[in-house]
This record gives structure tokens, C-alpha cells and sequence, in this order.
């Protein structure tokens, strides 16, 4: 952490513990000021006991809270997990209310705050941009200091009645000290403009027009704009006043209005001016016309005499399906069905709206909801098609499609704000089962493990988004130790193949050092049997050691020229220069045998059997050649390519030298048997060969190739070159080109 983030970290650490210092006494003030007739009686008496208790260690609190604001933010830093990460499936009832209160304060002082707390998600994401962190953990966003809040609490002594009350007095009391510390905090850390415009807009995941840079055939995806300009004018965004509200709190059945109902239209409204599902609703509304002139089954027309089952009827329809049997999803997901995704989720809707006495035949969705429906199947559909889902994952992804329906219905940002907590759990989830069969204990573990995170997000969620929150993170934590494992295995795979491609090399460089000096000479056979036997090996080793260039590596090239200079004298009978010669050179070579595991006795009857070769006065001079050359090295595939060595000699030669220019880190998709997409990338290129090692998600390895087979998978299409994007960018961005022109395809009854 250099002097810019210390700095922060001391400002936001002593700025929240010096004004939240009458944080208690103030609380308490207020619990006492409440008729016992306004609350629960029973509880009353017990809050106020646990919150004068807070009072009288405030002072301890308050150096907690500071050391814990500036711990936080030197393990994120330093790329340690934070202190207070809590499993979604260990969590009682008080730590979840806890966790749920939190975001809703959350959302509430990102709305209250406007365009102040837009600037400071720009900083630290732009920050941890910069420095290859996780922004969400960032410490000194909203989110990270309530965190820090939170982490600082008693959970256990805290009860029902008071964590509401607790919060929302924390929302406003924190509401008004980040008015203050926010502009300070950005004076320290930078406002993120220039480094968070660098990497959020799309014009940087593209060439410019005219410009050298390639896209393969099929273009790379582009990173969706990020739903993070709100209330921002300079893009386009708009403040609280003028931020439409959302028709979601008016649209809830009055038992459900309340605080958690109010945060949600919050939430949706709080976004740029113009909706998503408007400002695509021309697009599918013209995709269901079409759906229905086809006659295909995408939708059904709209009665002009129907009953419009309203906005809060489909949440509680919605909410009747999440814990059904999900198989009508799955089938339709796999291709098994007769319909397609959007009119199975229509069939289940309407069939569970007939409980509550609404008649399919005169019933149907407005339109809002029928784009929310259709934008989850497209999501849905693409994220299975794009990815190799194994039938426990895509069992997975049926059981959520209600939930995002809801989802959906609540809050479209989902659609285009990458940090949207939904949309986080998407990707975790595709990243945890995308290519995972499950072979391994580890990869086991993991699709257990996300297995039962959607089994807690489709028992628990209601109306909240911090359980997806809450689910995302734990996700999350579990990938970031599967990717350290993953750079492990990518790592060991590596050296694997540099050690081989070495070890080839240096074979193919002694190989060329005994060559040249055996062409044109006809030498006698021990001296080329000691030659090809141990010289060779000595080279060999002398390159690996030593480098082709090294004054070591030379002397042992001279040894090996001295040893066909004394077969030239023993040819010849210059005994004396024969002696001479072996008598000079004697130690040298049993030092040099010592790399080929020759020493002592071995090493001198090595040599005796030399010196009785040259002597041996019947012997012949011949001609000679190397045996067992290096084996070329072969491409390793995962499919089989009709006629690859002929296409390599006829393959676009301006293709393979962009593929040549791929680096380290470059995103790829593998196309599957099946048609199925699996997500990989480039570990390795190497700097001898050229060969390129391409892993997949938990750095196993998929393929080792020439950049000319390669090139050749390029063309065929069975390898899409792309930017290494969020699952859900990569299908969004595919929903966003083809919208109009889409439909799904359809399986014949």
C-alpha cells in the first residue's frame, strides 16, 4: 500500500469514527423517545438495555470501528480476505435481517446521495481497476463501509425490533457524513474519470475505425455499458428529483408496501432516464408480431377484451412458481420441449395465475411484463447455449428462471448494470459450472456448493436483492480459491512445456554442434559411438545449464572438436599428437561426463573404451549419421481436424500472423461438439516455438498448438477469439445485436 492509499485509508478510518462518536447516545435517545404502545412491548425493553450497553463502550466501539475501517482496507489491498465474510448457508435469522437492512441502507443513501456517491463508485472502481482488485470489496465504497459497520456489531445480542431502527438511524447519519468525506476521500484517491472512461466504454473493447487492430470473424464482444452513470449529467444520467420512481411500490398489494417495498422502486428507479425494457420494448414487440404471424409459439396475441393481470399479480404468481418442480424450464433450456423458453414461461405463469381464479383464455401479460419475460428467456436460452452446462447446472439455471422473471419484473437494470447483485450471481454460477463435469473432488465441491446457493436464493428471496448479494459473494469467495488454484495448475502445466520445448531444443542445438562437425569426416567407430552416446548428452545438458551463448557451453563444443582432432591423429598414426591431445584434454573430459551422470570409475572406462578405439590399428574410418533426431512436436486437440497437415500449408497466411500476435490472457471460446461453447484462454505462448498452451476456466489444459492449427480452428469457426467478459456481458451484447431479427429456434411436436 503506497503513501496515496494509506492516506485514504487514514482519512475514511478517523472521518467515520469521529462523526458516528454520538452514534449510540443518539440511538438511544430515540428508543426512548418511542410509546412502548408503537412497538412490540416484549422487545422494547430488551433493545434499550442492548443499545444503553453500546452506550457505555462507545468509546471502545468507536477505536474498533476506526481500526477496523483501516484494517479492511489494508487486507483488500494486500489481497486478503476480509475479516467479517459470512457463508450464506451459516446465517441465522438476525444476521440475515442484519445483511438485508444493510443493503436497503445501502440503496437508500446511493439514492439520497445522487450524483456524490456515482463519483465515489467511479473512484474505487477505477482505483481497483488500476490495481487488479475486486472493487465490490473495496472498503471505501457505500457498500465497503457499511460492511465495516456491521462487522463491528454484536449480531447476537441484537435483536429483530432493533436492527431496523439501528440501520435506518445509521442510513441517516451516514448520509450526512459522506456529504462531507466523499469529496475529501476524492481529493486523496482521484475521481476515476479518465482511468474509469479508459476501460467502462465500449470504444475501448474495439479498434477504432480504420485502425490496424483485428477482430476476428464474428467481431469480439463488447462490454456492455455499465448502468453506473445515474445521476450524472455529463452522462447522460439523472438526480433523485428527476429520476422516475418506478410504478413498483404502487403496483404491490398494500400488505407488502413497507420500507423493503419502497427500496426496491428505489433501486429501479435510480437509473438513467430512459428504461431498458422501453427503449428495446420496439424490438420485442416486433419479434412477438412476427412470433405470431409465424405462428411459431413465441407468444400469444394480446385480447383487446383480456383481463391484464397487473404488475404485483405476476411478482405473486412468480413467487407461487420459484419453488415448483423446475423441469418444464430444464427441458425447455436442453431443447426438449416442443415450445421455447418464452412460451413455457408463459404457460407456467398462466397456469399457476388459474389458483387464483384467473382464466388463461381471457388473461394475459401487460406489456412490460411480456418484455420482462422475454428478455429472462433470451438471457437464460443464450447463457446455455454459450456455455457447456452439464445437466446438474442446467437443472440449476431452471430453478432460477422464476426468480429472474421477478427479478426482471422489479428491477430491468438487471439487463444492463453489470454490478446489479442478480446479475453477479449469474456469472458466479456460469463460471462455477461452465465446462465443470464434476470429474474431481474440486469441481464436485463447487457444483455442490452452487447447487445449494440457488437453493437458498429460490427458498429465501422474496423482494430484496441482498440475498442475491449475499449469494454472488459467497460464490465468489469459492471461485477466487478455485482461480488460485487454477493459476497453480496453469502454472505447473506451463513449466511442464517449457521444460519439454528446453529440453527439445537443446536436443536440436546439439544435434546441429555434432552435425556440423562431423560433415564431411570419416571417423573412426569408437569415437562416434562416444560422440553420439555421451557428447551429444553433455551438449545437451550444457545448453539447458548454461545457455547456447555461455563461455561454458563453448568450452565443451572446443572438448568435442579436440576429440575429432585426436581421431584425425590416430587415423593418421601421429601417435605422439595423439597422446598429446588426449593427455591435454583428459580432465576436462571426465568433468563434462559428470552432467551425464558419468563419475569415477564409470566415467574413466568411458574414456578407456576411447583411447582403446583410437589405438586399435585395424579399425576403418566411415562415414556417419545421428539417430533418433527430435520428434516434431504434435498439436494437442480436443476434436479431431479432417486433413489438418495439408490445410496448415494453404492457411491464410495474414490469419496466422494475427494469431501470432495474441498474447497471454487473451479470452477464446471453444466450440464443442454439439455446437456448445465453452469459455477458455491463452496460459502461454511460448518464446521458443510459438506454441500456444489454451485452458480452460480452472487452468486445466484444452489444447496445445502451432499458431498455424490454430489459425486454422480460427477459420473453421470451431475457436471464437473474444474479450474476456462476464458471462451475462457476452450474451446481453449478443441480445442487443440480433433483437430484432431474433427467434427462437423451435423444436418440431
Amino acid at each position: 500500500m503506497d503513501e496515496q492509499q494509506r492516506k485514504a485509508a487514514r482519512l475514511v478510518a478517523e472521518f467515520v469514527s469521529a462523526k458516528l462518536a454520538p452514534f449510540w447516545s443518539e440511538l438511544k435517545s430515540a428508543l426512548d423517545r418511542i410509546p412502548a404502545g408503537a412497538n412490540n412491548f416484549s422487545s422494547l425493553p430488551r433493545d434499550q438495555f442492548v443499545v444503553h450497553g453500546m452506550l457505555d463502550d462507545a468509546q471502545d466501539w468507536r477505536a474498533r470501528l476506526r481500526v477496523a475501517l483501516e484494517a479492511d482496507a489494508m487486507a483488500w489491498w494486500h489481497r486478503q480476505s476480509l475479516r467479517h465474510g459470512t457463508a450464506l448457508t451459516l446465517m441465522g435469522e438476525s444476521e440475515l435481517l442484519l445483511e438485508i437492512e444493510g443493503q436497503q441502507a445501502n440503496d437508500a443513501m446511493h439514492a439520497r446521495l445522487g450524483a456524490l456517491a456515482h463519483r465515489l463508485d467511479r473512484a474505487v472502481e477505477a482505483l481497483a481497476h488500476d490495481a487488479g482488485l475486486p472493487w465490490h470489496d473495496c472498503p471505501w465504497s457505500v457498500e465497503g463501509i457499511t460492511r465495516t459497520f456491521i462487522s463491528t456489531l454484536d449480531r447476537e445480542a441484537l435483536t429483530p425490533t432493533l436492527i431496523p431502527l439501528l440501520m435506518r438511524h445509521y442510513e441517516t447519519q451516514m448520509t450526512v457524513i459522506l456529504r462531507g468525506l466523499i469529496p475529501e476521500l476524492l481529493r486523496v484517491i482521484g475521481d476515476g474519470e479518465s482511468s474509469s472512461e479508459a476501460y467502462d466504454s465500449p470504444a475501448t473493447h474495439r479498434p477504432a475505425a480504420g485502425g490496424s487492430g483485428w477482430q476476428p470473424e464474428g467481431g469480439m464482444v463488447e462490454t456492455l455499458p455499465t448502468n453506473g452513470h445515474v445521476n450524472d449529467p455529463v452522462h447522460g444520467g439523472v438526480g433523485p428529483a428527476s429520476a422516475p420512481a418506478g410504478d413498483i411500490g404502487a403496483a404491490m398489494p398494500a400488505a407488502n408496501r413497507g420500507r423493503e417495498s419502497v427500496d426496491i422502486a428505489s433501486y429501479a428507479g435510480v437509473r438513467p432516464e430512459t428504461r431498458y425494457r422501453s427503449r428495446v420494448h420496439s424490438q420485442l414487440d416486433a419479434w412477438r408480431r412476427r412470433a405470431r404471424n409465424g405462428d411459431n409459439g413465441g407468444t400469444t396475441a394480446v385480447r383487446s377484451t383480456a383481463r391484464v393481470i397487473n404488475t404485483s399479480e405476476v411478482l405473486t404468481i412468480a413467487s407461487v412458481l420459484q419453488g415448483d418442480d423446475p423441469t418444464p424450464f430444464v427441458r425447455a433450456l436442453l431443447g426438449q420441449g416442443d415450445q421455447p423458453l418464452p412460451m413455457v414461461i408463459r404457460r407456467e405463469l398462466m397456469s399457476a395465475a388459474g389458483q387464483f381464479g384467473f382464466d388463461a383464455e381471457q388473461s394475459s401479460f401487460a406489456e412490460g411484463e411480456e418484455d420482462a419475460v422475454d428478455l429472462v428467456a433470451m438471457l437464460f436460452d443464450g447463457l446455455q447455449r454459450a456455455n457447456a452446462f452439464e445437466e446438474p447446472a442446467t437443472r440449476m439455471m431452471g430453478k432460477l428462471v422464476a426468480p429472474y422473471v421477478k427479478v426482471a419484473v422489479m428491477d430491468d437494470s438487471l439487463f444492463e448494470n453489470r454490478g446489479h447483485p442478480a446479475r453477479r450471481l449469474l456469472d458466479a454460477l456460469v463460471e462455477a459450472c461452465d465446462g465443470n463435469t464434476g470429474d474431481s473432488h474440486a469441481s464436485r465441491s463447487m457444483l455442490e456448493r452452487a447447487s445449494q446457493v440457488v437453493d437458498q436464493v429460490v427458498a429465501r428471496f422474496q423482494e430484496s436483492m441482498a440475498i442475491f448479494d449475499l449469494a454472488a459473494r459467497e460464490l465468489q469467495e469459492l471461485l477466487d480459491r478455485q482461480r488460485s488454484l487454477a493459476e497453480v495448475t496453469e502454472r505447473r502445466i506451463t513449466e511442464t512445456l517449457q521444460g519439454q520445448e528446453r529440453l527439445r531444443q537443446a536436443r536440436i542445438a546439439a544435434d546441429e554442434a555434432v552435425g556440423a562437425a562431423l560433415e564431411g569426416r570419416k571417423i573412426l567407430p569408437d569415437t562416434f559411438h562416444f560422440l553420439g552416446e555421451y557428447w551429444r548428452n553433455v551438449l545437451v545438458q550444457g545448453w539447458l545449464r548454461f545457455g547456447e551463448q555461455s563461455p561454458r557451453y563453448q568450452a565443451m563444443r572446443a572438448v568435442g572438436d579436440a576429440l575429432l582432432q585426436m581421431d584425425a591423429d590416430a587415423v593418421a598414426l601421429r601417435s605422439r599428437a595423439l597422446a598429446a591431445g588426449f593427455e591435454d584434454n583428459r580432465e576436462a573430459i571426465l568433468e563434462d561426463l559428470r552432467y551425464v551422470g558419468l563419475q569415477g570409475e564409470a566415467a574413466i572406462e568411458a574414456l578407456a573404451r576411447l583411447a582403446a578405439g583410437l589405438l586399435r590399428a585395424d579399425a576403418a574410418p566411415g562415414e556417419v549419421v545421428l539417430s533418433n533426431p527430435p520428434e516434431p512436436l504434435a498439436d494437442e486437440l480436443p476434436m479431431q481436424i479432417p486433413d489438418l497437415e495439408r490445410r496448415l500449408r494453404t492457411v491464410d497466411s495474414v490469419l496466422v500472423a494475427r494469431v501470432r500476435r495474441l498474447r497471454a490472457g487473451q479470452g477464446l471460446r471453444i466450440i464443442e461438439d454439439g455446437a456448445h461453447e465453452t469459455m477458455a484462454k491463452i496460459a502461454w505462448v511460448s518464446g521458443l516455438t510459438g506454441r500456444i498452451l489454451v485452458v480452460n476456466r480452472r487452468g486445466e489444459r484444452r489444447m496445445v498448438v502451432r499458431p498455424e492449427t490454430l489459425a486454422v480452428l480460427v477459420a473453421d469457426g470451431r475457436v471464437l477469439v473474444r474479450s474476456a467478459e462476464p458471462p451475462v456481458d457476452q450474451v446481453m451484447a449478443q441480445v442487443a445485436d440480433s433483437l430484432g431479427e431474433r427467434r427462437f429456434a423451435q423444436t418440431a411436436g
